[in-house]
């Protein structure tokens, strides 16, 4: 006979089992721990609770895990949990990762007595809607669970919201309510998918098909093709119509960079040189699912007459704008409008494979016999042979995420980078997500010295998981992207500015980061660590990886005002705190 009542634990469990979860990321707290325990007690539960070292990495973990398999379920206790893990959460709001926020509260009782007397039970802050409140502006649906009455019902409803927008969603249950009972499932999940107005689809279709005729177009395909699951709609439209395209260093790797169309990652003036020239000879850039942030345009200038941006339910053509428009649909009547008119395909250069001097035939060149330092383009020109289909990339913020962008990947969604938001830190974490969503894949993390330091800890969960991850720390002893930002003399090599201000002309204090050993660290978390200090010594290290099972940490030192080429530009411009120094010479 069927159970007529279950508890509400076992309903959320249900629930998750059906959306195919199968890792559950978090901190144990004492208000989540009857959710816990009931998973724990099901020996045939299907989902695997995977206890991290703080919430933040937690949640960067859920992040990365809901980009590859669509969606994920973070776990954390009342207060001091939540707020922790609101940063991670924030970031998967802004970059569109469904994650489910499973946050145990005080008891009903514990809540009548702050209110009668006044008592506060541990993490309160005295007001029983803090918590929530504070999430309603990073989730798309917030719900607070008091009573087993109307629990499956709010379960549900975050659950459907979270499906339907691909954001995440936030869940409050007060420890008590957890035993009691309810009636369980009785149909599944509906999955939904939001639906635009097809006619303004087509009407802005036709129009862009109009704007093609006798144009040289290409594409700009961004990261809501791969968040809506729409690749195959985005490569038929490719295919059909034998137009190149570039993507959005958020959409790096939406479809596989072996596609013979693919000719690189158009990243505004951060771009490749040689890909910004030639995306701005285009007579008509038809942008697919591209956000307009500072990291997708590095400066660049999108809205202009020649570019059509397809990207947040709607589609801007010039001055004109339809709204309420699926990129699905736009994309297949794209399709048919433009087979019907003549138009170009425009050619940016033949196959390119990112190539550095220093390498012959993968290894070092014979006729150089000196020790070469490591920089960044050097390093990340070799990282571009080593990379293949068995790795997924993890790039953290700042230069490492600069230099990346050029790495050739062939795996379909085998980059993943939170490019926008840009918590520092999130690489490491995120890589624990990436191993457990894919298991048959090996995780290569690419992070600053100063984004290690954040989240470092990461590596500890990774070995307690008996994962393989690569993390490479790329260490400039500097905070190098923030330096940059505001006054980038120090990088202008023998082109730098000699002000009165002596500040002007160093990196600044609170810049320097605190040298760590970290190869070292693996004496603590476990794996296997190396440190390099010139391009032989990490040639040595990448000949050993394959044969490396466990965690690896390579500590990598690079020297301290060296930048990737691809922020070059920023030299040529004076940083925010020289426009009041009567010295600038560059403009």
């Amino acid at each position: 006979m069927a159970e007529t009542e279950i508890t509400v634990a076992k309903y959320l469990q249900i629930r998750l089992e059906q959306m195919g979860l199968n890792h559950l990321f978090g901190i144990a707290g004492n208000y989540t721990a009857p959710f816990l325990n009931t998973i724990l007690e099901d020996k045939r539960a299907k989902i695997e609770v995977i206890n991290d070292t703080n919430e933040i990495n937690a949640g960067h973990c859920a992040d990365a895990y809901a980009r590859l398999r669509g969606f994920s379920a973070v776990a954390v206790t009342y207060g001091v949990g939540a707020f922790t893990l609101l940063n991670s959460v924030a970031g998967s709001f802004v970059e569109h990762c469904p994650v489910l926020v499973i946050n145990g509260a005080p008891t009903s009782s514990d809540q009548l007595k702050n209110i009668a007397q006044g008592m506060l039970a541990s993490h309160m802050t005295g007001d029983m809607y803090s918590n929530i409140n504070v999430y309603r502006n990073v989730t798309v649906a917030a719900e607070q669970v008091t009573s087993c009455v109307d629990a499956p019902y709010k379960i549900d409803a975050v659950l459907d919201a979270c499906i339907l927008y691909g954001k995440p969603v936030y869940l409050e249950v007060f420890e008590d309510v957890w035993r009691m009972k309810c009636a369980p499932p009785t149909a599944p999940l509906i999955v939904k998918v939001l639906k635009g107005c097809r006619e303004n689809a087509r009407k802005a279709a036709e129009h862009v098909a109009a704007m093609a005729v006798n144009k040289k177009i290409i594409f700009w395909g961004g990261e809501e093709i791969q968040r809506y699951g729409i690749q195959k709609e985005f490569l038929e439209l490719i295919e059909e119509t034998d137009t190149e395209f570039v993507t959005s260093i958020l959409g790096k790797s939406i479809v596989s960079e072996d596609h013979p169309n693919f000719k690189g990652v158009f990243n505004g003036n951060a771009s490749p040189k040689d890909v910004k020239e030639r995306f701005e000879k285009a007579d008509l850039k038809i942008c697919l699912g591209v956000w307009t942030t500072g990291k997708n345009l590095g400066g660049f200038d999108v809205w202009k007459d020649d570019t059509v941006l397809a990207n947040h339910s709607g589609v801007r053509i010039g001055a004109g704008y339809e709204p309420n428009v699926s990129l699905k649909d736009f994309m297949i009547f794209l399709k048919e409008e433009l087979i019907k008119v003549k138009f170009k395909a425009f050619q940016m250069y033949g196959s390119r494979v990112l190539k550095s001097s220093f390498f012959v035939a993968g290894g070092i060149g014979q006729a150089i016999k000196a020790e070469v330092p490591v920089t960044f383009d050097l390093f990340f020109g070799r990282m571009n042979s080593f990379i293949n289909g068995s790795h997924v990339v993890i790039s953290d913020a700042g230069f490492p995420l600069l230099g990346a962008q050029g790495i050739h990947i062939a795996e379909p969604n085998g980059f993943v980078a939170q490019a926008s938001w840009l918590s520092i830190g999130y690489s490491v974490p995120a890589a624990t997500g990436v191993k457990c969503a894919r298991p048959d894949k090996r995780a290569v993390v690419f992070v600053g010295d100063g984004a290690f330091q954040e989240t470092c800890q990461a590596i500890s969960t990774q070995n307690k998981l008996k994962h393989n991850t690569i993390v490479f720390v790329l260490d400039n002893g500097i905070y190098g992207i923030e330096q940059m930002l505001v006054n980038p003399n120090p990088f202008r090599g023998k082109d730098k500015v000699d002000y009165d201000l002596p500040d002007l002309n160093t990196v600044y204090a609170y810049n320097d980061m605190h040298p760590w050993k970290y190869a070292k660290l693996v004496d603590v978390f476990g794996g296997k660590g190396f440190e390099v200090n010139n391009m032989d010594e990490l040639e040595d290290v990448l000949t050993q990886l394959d044969t490396i099972t466990e965690n690896t940490i390579i500590h990598v030192h690079l020297p301290k005002t060296d930048i990737p080429e691809a922020i070059a530009y920023k030299n040529a411009k004076p940083g925010e705190d020289e426009f009041l120094n009567k010295k600038w010479s560059l403009c």
